[in-house]
């Protein structure tokens, strides 16, 4: 276990959505001629017949605007943890089209790393009519309500394909700034936090081992940095399967946590527009999602892209607090978005 820190962390990333819900600077807007660069890189891939899997930066050139999403990015590394790319013009393209944009500015920001045992790079979150909650349903299969948890991957873009007729807010929230107010109330649940917990290894929950054999530490500091990563639904899972509950202080920490997350006055919410994209640190900031109704035609129905990004630049972690990287090696690569139904 990393040493607790026991000083509030004064940091651009501590945050607190009151704070930002009025200021609009962690959202950028693209200009015309990064428009014109998108289509031009487009439409060279298209001309070429480009394998997917094979595009380079090179392939995909954004002379203007990959320099800037390379600025804008340090935001997200070293800053505040987050920020908004809107404007992406997305009704003028296909879904395919989109989606080879989206993988193209990914690769001048880092490595994709592989979202689910299948291998995908280029997830799609969408409702696949599937219940929230059965062991083999992973939550943004739904459209039910998310609660705050980190993905497996140094950063997590979202862009917005569809909206959903009603409801479907994206919210974050800073994990150092929850740290900072655990320490101030009830410092005495850092410990546990720190310690970690076990998850349901949910692809292998049918097998002899279906829990995870060390602790995942939900907070890990290392100069002076926190870092978090917690799953919720995984650790309820993975006691439920070994019948060994959360030790009474376990429990009031995690439900400290998610109360703090949950504080309109500490979290942030967005209404993503078609187009926007989100960027998360996943050291840094948890993300959420609220329920949602989806519109009756299939081809209106909210539907999202996802990438997670491992950087060249790795934030400095602390000792048993592993890196993500995504669901390991394998690269199986989707070309084509799936059905929005």
């Amino acid at each position: 276990m990393s040493q607790i820190l026991a000083d509030i962390v004064r940091h651009p990333s501590a945050w607190y959505g009151r704070g930002l819900a009025a200021d609009s600077s962690w959202i950028v807007q693209l200009g015309p001629q990064h428009h014109e660069e998108i289509a031009t890189a487009l439409a060279s891939v298209k001309a070429r017949g480009l394998p997917f899997a094979d595009l380079s930066k090179r392939d995909f050139a954004l002379p203007t605007l990959a320099p800037q999403l390379r600025t804008w990015m340090q935001e997200v590394t070293t800053g505040r943890g987050f920020f908004l790319l809107r404007g992406l013009n997305v009704p003028d393209y296909s879904d395919d089209d989109v989606g080879t944009i989206f993988w193209g500015m990914g690769l001048h920001l880092g490595q994709a790393v592989t979202q689910n045992p299948k291998g995908d790079l280029l997830g799609h979150v969408f409702d696949h009519g599937r219940r929230y909650g059965d062991l083999d349903v992973r939550g943004y299969e739904t459209s039910a309500h998310l609660p705050f948890h980190t993905d497996s991957g140094d950063v997590v873009g979202l862009l917005c394909l569809r909206r959903a007729a009603s409801g479907g807010l994206s919210s974050v929230v800073s994990a150092v700034t929850v740290h900072n107010e655990i320490l101030k109330r009830h410092p005495e649940y850092l410990a546990p936090l720190y310690r970690g917990f076990h998850y349901i290894r949910r692809e292998a929950a049918l097998t002899e081992s279906p829990v995870t054999p060390h602790r995942l530490p939900v907070f890990g500091a290392r100069d002076g940095l926190v870092s978090v990563r917690l799953i919720r639904n995984q650790i309820n899972a993975a006691c439920t399967k070994t019948g060994i509950p959360l030790e009474p202080i376990e429990r009031a920490a995690l439900d400290l946590f998610d109360e703090l997350a949950q504080d309109p006055d500490i979290h942030l919410d967005m209404d993503l527009q078609v187009g926007d994209i989100q960027f998360c640190n996943n050291y840094v900031c948890l993300h959420s999602r609220t329920s949602y109704v989806d519109f009756p035609e299939s081809e209106r129905r909210r539907h999202m892209v996802r990438l997670w990004l491992t950087m060249d630049q790795r934030r400095p972690l602390a000792d048993g607090f592993p890196p993500q990287n995504g669901y390991g090696d394998r690269q199986l690569v989707e070309t084509a978005l799936l059905p929005a139904g």
